[in-house]
């Protein structure tokens, strides 16, 4: 009981970082370098494991999974109450709480972002998105995506990146970053060194880069360089194989690619691993080797996280126990260095120094759904409508309408006209995969008459006279695109990567 009072305070009894890091034991200086996954509607027995976690290992961080507001807020209460240093909790809330939350606003992805020309909106996002995560007991949002999206076959960022420039890239994450960090989020810009020109999963396989380093400082590096220089929290390290920064091992556990953040980049905040349970890494080294190399590379935060149960439990029960002994060993042996453990330790204080542990449920939900929040998704996705060669609206009266997959909100609006009389044609595809050979053919057929709407990524696009581009089959990007057919609204927007062929 002691020892919990010591630190039970959010200002560990009103000490600083400096002087809590004098008094804690090595096992919780190695505890502080973790963090593991959180899911609060798991039952009793997750958090369970989390009071093991914590006793046993002096686990000091969460990543938060698998939740809806209120039961993530009395959970993570729960467990500040239970910890002894406050927790860093962080989220993947890179488009807004809903990305791994229920009942919240799903804001649009980067790519529709990317189509934004007033950045000052991306601000606001940033903004908004850090006002939610503290609400619900997030002190660390793992965004933005600063990965420059140039492969369209990538299978992993696509949709989450600002688009294929570097600078404008570059533009959204300074905004975005500002924004979140305006309300006292941390921001952590991923994937270092630039996850975008890949075609493969860091998830399921390790990624392959063969650019040189003079093109990675060009192109990959400049959204990074930009966050660094507007003073953002943290960088997340991605699982790459990248021989022009190191031949042998991935970049996320690359003693010289921390050593390009930290000199070349001159960062100075904490440094977050992608997740050590990703097969990128997994599959070639055992938690313990995952752990000491990511150590020994620099990595200051160790994270761990899964939204499926089993691996959830694998991760708490047994690899984060069996990676906090090897530290240990490597530790107490000198294979690693205490110097470098007190000096990540301290930068771990230094964010957790003004962070809260409780969080209220007092009018959650409605402050989560403030109308200023609903009218800024709104205000985004009109914002990011994109038209394609030459049309004017409004719409004549006489036009036809055709859908082509789920989830049409337009098609109760418009008269019942045919296609063989009607003036114009409005096409509206809701799905990717909905933009088959015979609906090409047939707007191919129409020719001028076809306007065609686009709710899908924008790497879809195919020719066509027409094309208005909504980016995501969202009910609020089905009405942007409608007030631009109906002449109540510009279309602003600008197309952040070459589709197929315009």
């Amino acid at each position: 009981m002691n020892k919990i009072l010591l630190f039970l305070t959010p200002m560990f009894l009103f000490a600083t970082p400096e002087e809590t890091l004098l008094k804690m034991t090595l096992d919780q200086k190695i505890g502080q370098l973790f963090m593991a996954p959180a899911c609060p509607l798991r039952e009793e027995d997750h958090f369970a494991d989390w009071q093991k976690l914590l006793n046993d290992y002096h686990i000091g961080n969460a990543i938060v999974k698998q939740s809806d507001p209120m039961s993530q807020v009395k959970f993570l209460n729960r467990l500040q109450n239970e910890s002894e240093i406050p927790l860093l909790v962080s989220g993947d809330a890179e488009w807004g709480l809903a990305m791994r939350m229920s009942d919240t606003i799903a804001y649009p992805r980067n790519m529709t972002l990317g189509a934004i020309q007033n950045t000052q909106l991306i601000y606001e996002l940033g903004r908004e998105i850090g006002r939610q995560a503290k609400l619900v007991g997030i002190h660390m949002n793992l965004a933005p995506v600063a990965d420059v999206n140039n492969n369209p076959r990538n299978p992993v960022i696509h949709m989450r990146s600002f688009g294929e420039d570097p600078q404008r890239v570059a533009a959204c994450v300074s905004a975005f970053t500002k924004g979140l960090q305006s309300n006292g989020t941390l921001a952590c810009a991923k994937h270092f060194p630039g996850h975008g020109d890949t075609n493969v999963d860091s998830h399921r396989d390790l990624p392959v880069i063969r650019h040189r380093l003079e093109r990675l400082e060009s192109v990959e590096f400049i959204p990074f360089k930009q966050a660094i220089a507007d003073g953002i929290g943290a960088l997340m390290t991605a699982h790459l194989y990248v021989p022009a920064i190191d031949p042998v091992y991935p970049t996320s556990l690359s003693v010289s690619c921390i050593k390009l953040a930290r000199e070349n980049l001159r960062f100075e905040g904490l440094i977050v691993s992608d997740a050590l349970n990703m097969k990128a890494v997994s599959d070639r080294y055992s938690p313990e080797e995952v752990a000491l190399f990511a150590r020994k590379a620099g990595c200051d935060l160790l994270l761990y996280g899964d939204h499926i149960a089993p691996n959830i439990d694998q991760i708490i029960r047994h690899v984060i126990p069996r990676a906090f002994i090897a530290l240990k060993i490597a530790y107490l042996s000198r294979e690693l260095s205490l110097a470098e453990l007190d000096k990540s330790v301290l930068r771990i204080l230094r964010a957790k120094e003004k962070i809260e542990r409780q969080v209220s449920l007092e009018n959650l939900m409605e402050a989560l759904h403030s109308a200023e929040a609903v009218l800024l998704k709104k205000r985004l996705f009109q914002e990011a409508v994109t038209l394609i060669g030459k049309a004017s609206f409004p719409i004549p009266e006489n036009t036809a309408y055709l859908s082509f997959g789920d989830n049409d909100r337009l098609g109760s609006l418009f008269k019942n006209v045919s296609v063989e009389t009607a003036e114009k044609v409005v096409i509206a595809i809701h799905q990717k995969e909905a933009l088959t050979g015979e609906v090409q053919s047939l707007i191919d057929s129409l020719g001028e008459k076809a306007i065609v709407c686009l709710f899908a990524t924008p790497y879809a696009v195919k020719p066509a006279h027409t094309l208005l581009l909504g980016y995501e089959n969202d009910p609020d990007a089905q009405e942007a695109v409608l007030n631009v057919l109906l002449g109540k609204e510009e279309a602003k927007g600008n197309i952040p990567v070459h589709g197929q062929d315009f």
